[in-house]
């Protein structure tokens, strides 16, 4: 009797303690879904971005000194409250680069973005020198000017300089006149060279604005002239027997599809030798008739 109360007397805190751990255990169970969903319910601030639209991000030209690459983009900015960006410019070496608001024609090195309103900026990016055929990347970066704001973004561009060829047209001695005797031949050297990027095809050479009844016979078309290549071309002139000495101009052309020069020569006729003796004979009868008559005068 006394052993079976004894065991009662065990089995009933057991029970108690059992009993005790059933009842506080989904309590702390839900208490700890409880504080994991508060922590769940705290939401962080969506981070401040750019949206930049570009409408033109690569445009080709020839790359030649002042020529303009046009580039645009729309940004806009996602935020709480509107900001000043700082506008940071890179480019390649020989080129500048001016980045205008909207239709302002004013450069800017600062903008004022409010969140959500959209904001147009047209990019110029221009040669300072010829440039040789390739790409050339431009970029543009928006930096906050907010201390301690590390708020970037940043947008490139992509301008392609396409081959172009360029002919010149100049005389074999760089002067620009030429002594020419009527009746006969008189042969002058034109000098045409490609200073341009590309193969220049189909060049036509011509004279104009000589004068009535002249001569000038020249070769009259390049199938091709090379990048560098310089092709020397042989002029003839023939004044007509008769021509007046004194000067004349010659224009001579060169055309194609990829441009054109000209240059004017300025042509000096030259008083035949028989009318070089026939002159100093004429003003040496006249000198001496006049001599004869003031000696006459004076015998008087």
């Amino acid at each position: 009797m006394t052993k079976t109360r004894k065991k009662s007397l065990l089995i009933i805190p057991m029970v108690f303690i059992i009993f005790t751990f059933l009842l506080t255990f989904p309590a702390i169970i839900f208490a700890e879904e409880e504080e994991e969903s508060t922590e769940e319910e705290i939401v962080e601030p969506e981070p401040e971005t750019f949206d930049f639209d570009v409408a033109y991000s690569e445009v080709s030209a020839f790359g030649e000194t002042g020529e303009a690459f046009d580039f645009q983009v729309s940004v806009v900015f996602d935020g709480e409250e509107e900001k000043y960006f700082e506008i940071i410019e890179e480019f390649p070496p020989g080129w500048s680069m001016d980045i205008n608001p909207g239709t302002k024609a004013i450069d800017i090195a600062l903008l004022e973005l409010k969140p959500g309103t959209a904001e147009t900026l047209k990019i110029k990016c221009r040669p300072i020198v010829d440039q040789e055929p390739g790409e050339y990347l431009f970029k543009i970066i928006l930096k906050s000017t907010v201390e301690g704001d590390e708020l970037e973004g940043s947008v490139e561009f992509t301008g392609i300089v396409k081959p172009d060829g360029k002919i010149n047209l100049s005389t074999l001695d760089e002067r620009l006149n030429a002594e020419v005797r009527p009746g006969r031949d008189n042969l002058f050297t034109l000098v045409l060279e490609n200073t341009g990027t590309a193969p220049v095809e189909d060049i036509t050479l011509n004279s104009s604005s000589e004068p009535e009844g002249w001569q000038v016979e020249l070769e009259d078309n390049i199938d091709i002239l090379d990048v560098g290549q310089k092709l020397e071309i042989e002029v003839n002139i023939i004044p007509p027997d008769r021509t007046i000495a004194g000067d004349y101009t010659i224009r001579f052309n060169a055309s194609s599809e990829d441009g054109n020069d000209n240059i004017d020569l300025r042509i000096m006729v030259e008083t035949p030798l028989i009318w070089k003796i026939v002159g100093i004979g004429l003003i040496a009868f006249v000198v001496a008739g006049i001599a004869i008559i003031f000696e006459r005068l004076g015998r008087r």
